[in-house]
């Protein structure tokens, strides 16, 4: 089995040692990331994903649509995604979320039909 890897979205400076018990640190992308051209932005990042594996961890950093194209892409090429969320409120460390198929179908199953409420909760 090749060794893990954690994929992280953008690397901007911060300190991502805490991660390192999961893998090799890959940079998706680096610094500042133009979004001139999306078409552009959608190739280079999925041109890196396409390099993980399906057990290694991604890593979401950077501005949201970074991550939401790796985490779509991601899901797209392995049909799971392993996420690694930081959680400053335990000493920097990060917690793990797995986010497949099966599990989004069994949270469908038991949320209320969204055709049937109308409401909009808003935050």
């Amino acid at each position: 089995m090749a060794p893990r890897r954690v994929f992280v979205t953008n690397f901007a400076g911060h300190d991502f040692a805490a991660a390192k018990p999961y893998g090799e640190i890959y940079w998706i992308t680096k610094g500042y990331v133009s979004f001139q051209s999306l078409d552009r932005v959608k190739f280079l990042i999925t041109e890196q994903v396409l390099l993980s594996d399906k057990e290694d961890w991604l890593l979401l950093s950077g501005t949201p649509l970074i991550s939401v194209i790796a985490a779509l892409a991601w899901y797209a090429i392995h049909k799971k995604v392993k996420l690694l969320v930081f959680d400053k409120k335990d000493d920097g460390k990060y917690r793990e979320l797995i986010i497949s198929e099966s599990n989004i179908s069994d949270l469908l199953k038991v949320m209320p039909s969204l055709t049937d409420e109308k409401e909009v909760v808003n935050g």
